[in-house]
């Protein structure tokens, strides 16, 4: 039986406010408890709610104990199960199996010791209900907890902190492929202990004697931040191995891997194995903790460039602090990650494999990857002698399927894998800043003889990305006019679609702004190839000539917004970020007051998505930060510009080298010439252009008007490719001449 935090409320409400009625807050258990978990989770999701599912899951454990570790009887009805009878068995086990009361048993004692005050009916409601959870399990016992886990804190909790569970039958063939008897293994972030459950299991079917599989038992460890999951790891354990479990009860430690006391794991192991949290930096609430983070990364030379460091991925960190703090020379490492560390520029550094050799790569079809919702990788290396990045890096890749009838599988399902293919990955290309390497996107060889040459054109560092107008639910309006010099304003609707939290608010109702402070914006989401077919509407307090901000210039009602909007700005921002106002969000990296954003011609493309769509933009327009822009005066140069940016020739170099998510400056790895009025084929392009825009105008206002202006962007999209397709391959075919000369 599944657990699931939603159909079981009143027992949740029953114990908080129980708990509450005994200032259980108040209490240095629960300090301690939340001194603790805001580390892991921040200070929203840190809160009692999180304290009183914990709580539970505790109080679960203990009789998950009772039935299979003691082996005894388990009925809600039996009179023996009573508060001082739960309050006993930690001490049982610690008698039986040296199961030892560290810190996990600590935060929750005092709940225990506070249940012989609660109601006896409340009690036997209480009882009733995680009997019940113990006795209905329908998953092999040592994997109960890694369900409970992933059905009663919600999904958004867990990944705030990057947990995200292993299937068993990933965790086994990891295990099939990298184990081997009686090496030393860690797993450095463990949860509730998958990888050393089958490991264990590995040993235990093996056919050596007692005393040798007792042996490499004694040479298994684990870590993890979480002190419940180093508890349900151990009792787990304790389950599988019941009296011999004393051979490791100290092997397993609760601590922060990444920044741990070097006091706490003095040993190197010959496997790391485990599937490292899947956060990025710009997760952490802890601004303290995002500077550690940053150091650790240059410390373990995986820095990204300044642009992409929000993007650091914590995974990595574990993967290069692993080769440092626990392998041996030869060691092997084997991790579950996700896709970007291979295709995104943000892992470009990681991708040097640095003091690695012998690296694979596991890929597998959406069949197994629907499991987790993310696109992820197993990934296996060794480490070397010599600390040095790999030269000609060459990646085995092996794509594997499922034998399964089932069109989806269940987390638990035993399944046999099929390999459906092998290719070996290359980076398309490679590139020294600042003394450092950065190795590009891993492709297939395939790809790689698809690609131009590589050279960077002159148009790369006069294309900008535009301003992160955000958050959008406090700027991007709906407008009514009053007068000549007034507007009122909601909120506009459309913005609430991809809105995520604290940002999904309607913040205000009916304000009245002078109307000098309300711009139009242009946003990827209306943009289509050779045209943007809307636009928004937002509030900025800036002057509209120049784009400057003087607060105290402002009029009396735009002031007087601005204020309001920024207080709920200062009040929702993260800890962790640096900005002083909402002004200085809104201008981050001076995106927003420039030149660049005033001027009356522009051409703008994509930032992400797997087609580049780019669109010559006239007029009194300011650029979002999904879109990429360059400012001109020649209206020619505009249109040769979105001409070669809408190419299918650029679309198809892009999807080659882009990473899962971002376009960016990729498009100028091409040698796009700078524009010549003198030469034929760039005026033709320009030519081009110009009537592509035209035809898609036209196309995309009637397709609006016929359907209502209810049709969808990508049903434009299908259709402007037929009727584009002429000219597009006419762009083509100029294209890859003008790029041969």
């Amino acid at each position: 039986m599944k657990l699931d935090a939603s159909k079981f409320e009143g027992e949740l409400h029953l114990i908080k406010e129980f708990l509450l009625s005994k200032d259980i807050q108040e209490t240095e258990n629960y300090k301690e408890w939340y001194a603790y978990y805001v580390k892991i989770y921040g200070k929203k999701y840190a809160n009692f709610d999180l304290f009183i599912i914990y709580s539970v899951v505790y109080l679960i454990s203990q009789l998950f104990i009772v039935k299979f570790v003691l082996n005894q009887e388990l009925n809600s009805n039996h009179a023996k199960i009573t508060p001082n009878f739960l309050k006993s068995i930690p001490r049982k086990v610690k008698e039986l199996f040296n199961l030892k009361n560290c810190i996990e048993v600590r935060f929750f004692s005092s709940i225990i010791n506070a249940l012989k005050d609660l109601e006896q009916e409340k009690f036997d409601q209480l009882l009733l209900f995680t009997v019940e959870k113990v006795n209905l399990i329908d998953t092999q016992p040592e994997y109960f907890f890694d369900d409970t886990i992933q059905n009663i804190v919600h999904s958004y909790i867990r990944h705030k902190s990057g947990e995200f569970y292993t299937p068993p039958f990933i965790v086994k063939k990891m295990v099939e492929e990298s184990y081997v008897f009686g090496e030393k293994v860690i797993d450095p972030c463990c949860g509730s202990g998958n990888f050393i459950i089958e490991i264990i299991k590995t040993i235990l079917s093996a056919n050596y004697t007692k005393r040798e599989r007792i042996e490499a038992i004694k040479k298994l460890h684990g870590i993890d931040i979480n002190p419940i999951s180093i508890y349900l790891t151990k009792i787990n354990l304790l389950y599988l191995l019941k009296e011999d479990f004393h051979l490791l009860s100290f092997n397993f430690v609760t601590t922060d891997f990444l920044f741990q006391d070097k006091a706490e794991i003095k040993e190197k192991f010959d496997l790391v194995i485990g599937n490292p949290p899947w956060f990025t930096l710009r997760d952490i609430e802890s601004r303290d903790y995002q500077e550690k983070i940053k150091n650790l990364a240059e410390e373990l030379e995986i820095k990204p460039l300044p642009k992409n460091v929000l993007n650091i991925e914590v995974a990595s960190l574990f993967f290069y602090k692993a080769k440092i703090s626990l392998m041996k020379e030869s060691a092997k490492i084997f991790f579950v990650i996700t896709m970007g560390v291979i295709n995104g520029s943000h892992a470009a550094r990681f991708r040097n494999f640095q003091g690695f050799n012998n690296i694979n790569l596991w890929k597998f079809t959406k069949q197994i990857t629907d499991i987790f919702n993310i696109d992820f990788i197993c990934i296996y290396a060794q480490k070397t002698a010599e600390d040095r990045a790999m030269h000609n890096l060459e990646v085995p890749s092996f794509l594997f399927s499922v034998n399964s009838n089932s069109k989806k599988l269940n987390y638990y399902d035993s399944i046999n894998f099929s390999l459906e293919k092998i290719e070996e990955l290359v980076p398309y290309g490679t590139e020294i800043k600042g003394n450092k390497l950065y190795t590009n996107k891993l492709i297939t060889k395939e790809k790689q003889q698809q690609l131009l040459p590589i050279k960077t054109s002159d148009y790369k560092k006069l294309f900008h990305k535009g301003a992160d107008l955000n958050p959008r639910n406090l700027i991007f309006i709906k407008q009514r006019f009053r007068n000549d010099s007034f507007i009122t304003i909601n909120p506009d609707p459309r913005i609430f679609k991809r809105a995520k939290e604290p940002w999904v608010k309607i913040e205000f109702s009916n304000e009245i702004i002078e109307k000098d402070y309300s711009f139009k914006v242009i946003k990827s989401t209306e943009l289509v190839k050779f045209y943007v077919y809307d636009f928004y509407n937002v509030f900025l307090p800036l002057k509209k000539e120049n784009l400057s901000f003087e607060y105290f210039s402002l009029k009396t009602h735009a002031k007087k917004f601005y204020d309001k909007i920024n207080k709920i700005y200062l009040n929702n921002k993260k800890d962790s970020t640096m900005n002083e106002s909402l002004m200085d969000n809104l201008n981050r990296w001076a995106k927003l007051i420039n030149a660049r954003q005033i001027s009356k011609i522009k051409v703008v493309y994509n930032n992400s998505g797997s087609v580049v769509n780019s669109a010559v933009v006239q007029g009194d327009f300011l650029i979002t930060g999904d879109l990429s822009f360059y400012s001109t005066s020649n209206i020619k140069e505009a249109y040769y510009l979105s001409a070669i940016l809408n190419s299918p020739l650029m679309t198809k170099q892009v999807q080659i080298k882009k990473s899962s998510r971002h376009i960016f400056k990729i498009p100028f790895e091409i040698p796009i010439k700078i524009y010549d009025e003198n030469n034929a084929n760039h005026r033709k392009l320009a030519e081009l252009a110009k009537k592509a825009h035209k035809i898609s105008e036209t196309s995309t206002l009637d397709l609006k008007r016929i359907n209502n202006h209810t049709i969808s962007k990508n049903k434009i999209q299908s259709i402007l490719s037929k009727d584009l397709a002429p000219i597009l391959n006419e762009i083509d075919e100029i294209l890859t001449n003008d790029l041969k000369t």
